[in-house]
């Protein structure tokens, strides 16, 4: 599946835009899966007072000590990072190298797969399919695990970009067969939209889970690069040594305090993210599409030529997510936004299913 060390992602791309002769103003953008509120007031009167001029904090410690407040673990349990990628990128150099396994269960976020790749590794994947409804089977996944024995693991939950959502129970008896010769970094940055999250920050008690989260997604920082692990005190500082100094940048830092203090804001963005995603599946379902059930941000549709789709929407003014680097060549990924958004995109899609 790796292509090279360039992985694809949503979001609007400059150059293709300019082909097209489109700018960004111009387009309605369902492919990155932020909070469609935008970013909140708060923190952007916090980027605005960020000091430019000084060296930001190398260990960011405010934001570490806002974080454990908040969280209830140990300051030095927190590693603060350039976005979830840069800390995904360090686990893989930590835990990874030529003869080292690693182990994605897929298909999911392409950036695993790239971080493990540039380390060396032997890469192999559980790969869930569409006749299950994207849902891996736990048995598969263990037998995986004790026949590949891997040094690192990697499971987003909920995934991106199918929208399954595991149980503690799942999860529980991945830990249980990765055991202490290797490590699960269970990627839950979509967990703030799931209308029903457990709490994973009692597996940390495991010794071999990392817990990775964005700041981008539910706070809408996909411009700062904002993210951070938990894990125990050992990983932590393994991860810390390989990272560059002023890794996380004032403004980053900065935001993620304000961030925090704005519970209200991520609050109403999942309320409205339950409406407009109900909206959706019942429009698309009616125009003979297949919606997965989600229960992040986001939708998996399937649309047979999910390129051509992509490309028919993109002159329309509107950009969804082609799901072929996934592996995925017969779906479109549709980021949740406001309910009139959605409204556009519907009778976009009605349009262009039309003529097809």
């Amino acid at each position: 599946m790796w292509a090279g060390a360039s992985t694809v992602h949503g979001g609007l791309d400059d150059e293709e835009l300019r082909a097209h002769g489109l700018a960004r103003d111009d387009v309605m953008d369902f492919s990155s899966n932020v909070n469609p509120l935008g970013t909140s007031r708060l923190v952007r009167k916090a980027a605005a007072k960020a000091d430019l001029s000084a060296y930001p904090d190398r260990q960011s410690l405010d934001l570490r000590e806002a974080l454990s407040s908040r969280l209830e673990v140990g300051v030095d349990e927190i590693l603060v990072g350039n976005g979830s990628t840069e800390l995904i990128h360090l686990l893989a150099r930590m835990c990874l190298g030529p003869r080292r396994r690693c182990l994605i269960l897929g298909p999911t976020f392409g950036e695993y797969e790239t971080a493990a790749t540039l380390a060396g590794a032997d890469v192999h994947f559980v790969e869930a399919s569409a006749a299950r409804g994207f849902a891996w089977s736990v048995d598969a996944a263990t037998q995986a695990i004790e026949n590949v024995r891997p040094s690192l693991t990697f499971l987003c939950n909920p995934n991106n970009p199918t929208g399954v959502y595991v149980d503690r129970d799942f999860v529980k008896r991945l830990t249980t067969a990765i055991g202490r010769d290797g490590l699960l970094v269970l990627d839950t940055s979509y967990v703030p939209f799931a209308e029903a999250p457990w709490d994973e920050r009692s597996l940390l008690t495991c010794g071999n889970v990392v817990l990775l989260r964005s700041m981008t997604k539910d706070h809408a920082l996909a411009g700062a690069r904002l993210g951070y692990l938990l894990a125990e005190t050992t990983t932590v500082e393994r991860v810390r040594q390989l990272q560059p100094s002023w890794s996380v940048s004032a403004v980053a830092q900065a935001v993620g305090l304000a961030a925090l203090t704005d519970d209200a804001h991520v609050t109403a963005a999942r309320s409205l993210v339950v409406e407009a995603k109900a909206y959706l599946h019942a429009q698309l379902s009616a125009l003979g599409l297949r919606v997965l059930d989600s229960a992040a941000n986001f939708v998996l549709v399937r649309v047979d030529d999910a390129g051509e789709l992509r490309r028919e929407l993109l002159c329309r003014g509107i950009a969804v997510r082609d799901c072929a680097s996934f592996g995925l060549p017969e779906y479109i990924r549709i980021a949740v936004r406001r309910p009139d958004d959605c409204a556009l995109l519907a009778g976009a899609l009605r349009e262009v299913l039309r003529r097809g």
